[in-house]
């Protein structure tokens, strides 16, 4: 049987990040991090629209808050320093109608609350920074940029290995036991032990927890976002990022224009109900996962709850009529037409639920005396990831445990 001191779960940036974070603190530690794809970042952490965020859409006081201005610093520098594809291009936000200027004012004092740069655009500076732009007023976040989020990973990867710590790829947990001296591990290869087990199973947290008796009140349910791509010829209509007033009452962002590192140009996601968690065909389905969803009553608590049911229903028209994406970008762009832009890919948001079917909305980490579950790390995870990681790493080992609450930071 081998043994570690910490076995971490999860390729993602989470789980790269974190087993950085504790190889840093604790050096010379057995570790070994279990990755049940061939490959890192093989889901959420790469299929995104590759943004490094500003920290002006967080609510001030949540955990995201509180990470997002370190995280966007510590990322730059984190790519400069290691020659990872970054452009500091900035988001601008517009507000098309008059409640729309009223959440950018709100976006505004989170912003300060936060200590994230932001600054208010009159209609005539919007087409200044993006002239093929259209809105009544906006916010522009100048430390948002685009980086290579797949070499990101990759290079949490390298540097993990370089300290001794083993990753291991296309290897499965199937099940987990907790004793007073150690966590057993099973494996589709093995069986293992080590003194600490962390959990960074993104789309996948939730089970991985439950094999332990946690994460009985929350679910994850699946969020697809099909993103879009605009031809060569058209890539002028944006110069970097241009996003919509986000609505308030749900934590997506809406289809947006993001130019990437190497100069393509993504317009998406929407946020439809997947129906896989880990299937990325347009309308591929798992049976497994469907039926979980259809016998949970907080999905259901979820989906008829009147406002979610009518968001629902737009968003799955988004997911399968490009037409129906394109005439909501097109709000933010007048210019662009259905013939400017052609599919590009999808991704899977984990999306935690809690049992009266809200969704939450912050970071979720549960805890047992020898192990810590990551469960809700949505976006702006990628941002937060290097000071998140630190946060979750804290006392790693049983000999000098050490709960974790928000206060902590």
């Amino acid at each position: 049987m081998d043994n570690y001191d910490i076995v971490v779960a999860g390729g993602g940036v989470i789980g790269c990040a974190a087993a950085r974070a504790i190889l840093l603190q604790n050096p010379g530690l057995k570790l070994c991090l279990i990755e049940k794809e061939k490959e890192l970042a093989f889901h959420q952490s790469g299929r995104n629209s590759g943004v490094i965020h500003a920290g002006y859409n967080q609510k001030p006081g949540t955990l995201k808050a509180k990470l997002v201005v370190e995280g966007n610093r510590r990322l730059r520098e984190f790519c400069l320093e290691r020659n990872i594809p970054m452009v500091q291009d900035g988001i601008l936000v517009v507000a098309r109608t008059e409640p729309e200027i009223a959440v950018l004012k709100t976006l505004l004092e989170r912003a300060k609350a936060n200590g994230a740069k932001a600054e208010w655009v009159d209609e005539k500076g919007i087409t200044q920074i993006e002239p093929h732009a259209r809105g009544l007023a906006g916010l522009l976040a100048p430390e948002a940029a685009s980086f290579d989020s797949k070499g990101y990973v990759a290079a949490l990867g390298e540097e993990i290995r370089s300290k001794g710590a083993e990753i291991s790829l296309g290897e499965q947990i199937t099940g987990l036991k907790e004793t007073a001296r150690h966590v057993e591990i099973t494996t589709s290869r093995r069986v293992l032990q080590c003194g600490f087990f962390l959990g960074a199973g993104g789309l996948q947290a939730d089970r991985i927890a439950q094999m332990m008796g946690l994460c009985r009140d929350y679910r994850i349910i699946p969020f697809r976002g099909d993103y879009y791509e605009l031809t060569p010829q058209r890539r002028h209509l944006t110069r970097a990022h241009i996003y919509p007033a986000p609505d308030p009452q749900f934590p997506f962002l809406g289809p947006h224009f993001s130019r990437t590192f190497d100069g393509r140009v993504l317009v998406g996601p929407g946020a439809a109900i997947a129906l896989s968690r880990e299937s990325y065909g347009r309308f591929s389905f798992n049976l497994d996962d469907l039926r979980q969803m259809a016998g949970d009553r907080a999905f259901w608590r979820m989906l008829l709850s009147p406002r979610f049911l009518d968001l629902a229903r737009r968003e799955w028209r988004k997911a399968v009529f490009k037409r129906s994406l394109v005439r909501d970008a097109r709000r933010l762009v007048p210019e662009l037409r259905a013939a400017d832009v052609r599919y590009s890919h999808a991704g899977i948001r984990a999306q935690m639920i809690g049992s009266d079917g809200r969704l939450v909305d912050d970071m979720l980490i549960e805890q047992t005396p020898r192990s810590r579950h990551v469960l809700n790390a949505v976006s702006p995870a990628l941002t937060c990831s290097l000071p998140f990681s630190s946060y979750i790493a804290t006392s790693p080992n049983a000999s000098s445990y050490t709960p974790i609450s928000v206060n902590d930071i």
